[in-house]
């Protein structure tokens, strides 16, 4: 089983120091989540404080003349022989404080293995979009991507995973066009209630409310859980349908002037 976590956002110039506070507060918190899973990184080892992983950064791209621009990038694995009971391998890569007008930056967490599905994703997935104050991010697998593919997602466009992230403005638009659309089905079933007073065998109207859970963030960004409650593909599908229907998954507009919506 394989199944990967996202997290992507605009322009945003950083420095190695800068980028490197962000990583250590990244790993620090994937160790919290699962120490037997998120543990030694390589070619790291435990070094993950800031000081030595800013100077792993300017080792890493040392001579790259676009750095400043297309953004400063991070590559780390878990070593071949996990220890956890259920064996999982963990890659971790990521290109920041970059300021390109076309491609975003991001961090991206992929975890294969048999022990994959005791793994709290939603919580990783917290813990990249607070530590790198993303603007959207998502839990999902090939076949997902393909699935939405197929429904009319566009490449690049934001989607709603196993879990999904978004940051503010995002959650501020699905939250309001949530509040609307409960409004008007309320308007509309005391409508219909006085209708059906009068003419009998007339049903009140369906509410598209989101499963799962949605929690608040830091940044005030919103963290949708919906491990277990949409547990297929096509109802991770119809959860996209209704999100993108609000706006709040819309793409950053092309050339990127921000790192957020």
């Amino acid at each position: 089983m394989r199944r990967v976590v996202r997290g992507f956002w605009g322009p945003r110039p950083e420095s190695e120091e800068e980028l490197a506070v962000r990583w250590s507060m990244f790993l620090t918190r994937l160790r919290e989540i699962a120490a037997d899973v998120f543990d030694a990184w390589e070619p790291i080892g435990e070094a993950t404080d800031p000081e030595s992983l800013a100077a792993y950064l300017r080792e890493r791209n040392a001579g790259d003349d676009w750095s400043d621009r297309e953004g400063y990038a991070l590559a780390l694995s878990t070593p071949a022989e996990n220890p956890a009971p259920h064996p999982v391998e963990v890659t971790v890569s990521g290109t920041g404080g970059g300021v390109s007008e076309d491609l975003p930056m991001s961090v991206v967490v992929t975890i294969t293995g048999p022990g994959t599905a005791s793994v709290p994703y939603a919580e990783v997935l917290r813990a990249l979009a607070e530590s790198w104050d993303a603007d959207w991010g998502e839990v999902t697998e090939t076949e997902l991507q393909l699935a939405l593919g197929e429904d009319g997602r566009e490449p690049g466009q934001p989607c709603v995973g196993w879990a999904g992230y978004l940051s503010e403005h995002r959650a501020t638009i699905l939250t309001q066009a949530q509040a609307q659309a409960q409004a008007q089905a309320q308007a509309q079933a005391q409508a219909q209630a006085q209708t059906q007073a009068q003419q009998p065998g007339t049903g009140a109207p369906a509410v598209h409310a989101l499963p799962g859970k949605a929690e608040p963030t830091e940044h005030g960004g919103l963290l949708l859980d919906l491990t277990g409650t949409a547990a297929d593909v096509a109802g991770l599908v119809a959860v996209n349908r209704v999100v993108r229907a609000t706006g709040a998954l819309e793409a950053l507009p092309r050339p990127m002037d921000r790192a957020k919506l």
